[in-house]
């Protein structure tokens, strides 16, 4: 029985803390230091391929985010994702 009470205990401590992480949408994000380079040069008689626009990363003028200053008025305040520019659906049942 002894041995038992420990690794409930820890498993009870790990999933109390994960509950009370910060929202992965409030911490730097890889994205967040995107950078473009530089368009390719090709050798002397070889074409470079046209840069696709759809893969440019736009410039942004407060740098990239990814969360709310505030607190939309639509979301719940009392969600620690509120502030979060993307969230997931919420799981209910009908």
């Amino acid at each position: 029985m002894k041995k038992l009470i420990l690794p409930v205990f820890a498993s009870s401590l790990l999933g109390l803390a994960a509950c009370s992480t910060t929202p992965a949408c409030l911490k730097t994000q890889p994205y967040m230091s995107a950078q473009s380079f530089p368009p390719l040069k090709s050798p002397a008689g070889l074409d470079a391929p046209q840069p696709d626009p759809s893969m440019r990363i736009p410039d942004v003028a407060a740098g990239p985010v990814g969360y709310f200053d505030e607190i939309p008025v639509d979301r719940d305040a009392e969600d620690p994702a509120a502030r979060c520019l993307v969230t997931p659906p919420a799981m209910t049942s009908r």
